[in-house]
């Protein structure tokens, strides 16, 4: 009979855990509403209908070249029409941390960006011409359908703080460039920084990647550019933006009402365990 009663005291914790998913789903399909009907009231213009001036806007096109022409990735070679290098210190810090049995001070290995560059606008083409998109809008994708850009070096090299360590790889090819700063890796090689290593990534967009943009237009050496996110929504995605919010919102209210039928069935379960004589 305890065993009984305890199974169903553990029924709590699932229940709650769905009952609180069922509460916050509605918040978070109301929001994304509310950004669809933002990103549907404004037009769908073509590439060559899009002006400086104009207000939020959608265009839809395909990736291809931007002022500096094809590019090829520094570290990669990969053939794309914008590419990025970041460069991460990778160091230890020391913080309260649960051991075998009890609680203490342990060390952990942590990251923090310390350098990123890009190679500037690229432009997305449809049938009319082609307009300019600010790189930052990269950082705004809606993910449901994938990242437009693609991670091609991921180089994690733990070799210690001297930057005399790090003349080869990743960090090598840029400070022979001369594009990462020659000073940057003796600025972390003090002892007290506890640096352990660094890691270096390379993204690229490759060409003819088909996508949406949601933005405002700006103007970048008298061309229009598609440059500044709209309030809180997404500026790319892989379908358009107001189907893509509408869908995820419907998804979330069904997932509400899904939790909620969970939860409901684990109190019921558990009350069944903790009646008398149940």
């Amino acid at each position: 009979m305890l065993f009984l009663r305890l199974i169903g005291y553990l029924l709590w914790i699932p229940g709650c855990f769905a009952l609180i998913a069922a509460v916050i789903l509605p918040l978070v399909s109301s929001r994304l509403s509310r950004r669809g009907r933002a990103a549907a009231s404004w037009p769908r213009l073509s590439c060559a209908q899009v002006r400086a001036d104009s207000g939020p806007l959608h265009v839809h096109g395909t990736s291809t070249t931007g002022p500096p022409g094809p590019l090829r990735g520094r570290l990669s070679g990969t053939d794309c029409v914008w590419y990025s290098e970041r460069v991460f210190r990778r160091y230890w810090v020391t913080r309260m941390g649960f051991t075998s049995d009890d609680w203490a001070e342990v060390d952990v290995l942590v990251e923090e960006e310390v350098w990123a560059w890009d190679s500037g606008p690229f432009a997305i083409r449809d049938d009319t011409g082609s307009v300019l998109v600010a790189p930052a809008l990269l950082e705004r994708t809606l993910n449901a359908h994938g990242h437009p850009k693609e991670r091609v070096v991921d180089e994690v090299r733990d070799e210690g703080a001297e930057a005399w360590r790090y003349q080869g790889g990743g960090l090598g090819t840029l400070l022979a460039g001369q594009l990462l700063p020659a000073g940057l890796l003796h600025g972390f090689a003090d002892p007290a920084a506890r640096t352990a290593g660094y890691r270096v990534r390379e993204e690229v967009l490759p060409a003819g990647l088909a996508f949406h943009v949601f933005a405002v237009p700006g103007e970048l050496d008298g061309r229009p550019i598609m440059a500044t996110p709209f309030q809180d929504v997404w500026a790319i995605s892989a379908e358009p933006m107001p189907t893509s919010l509408a869908r995820g919102g419907k998804r979330s209210r069904s997932w509400a009402v899904r939790f909620g039928l969970v939860g409901i069935a684990f109190f019921a379960v558990s009350a069944l365990f903790l009646l008398p004589g149940g």
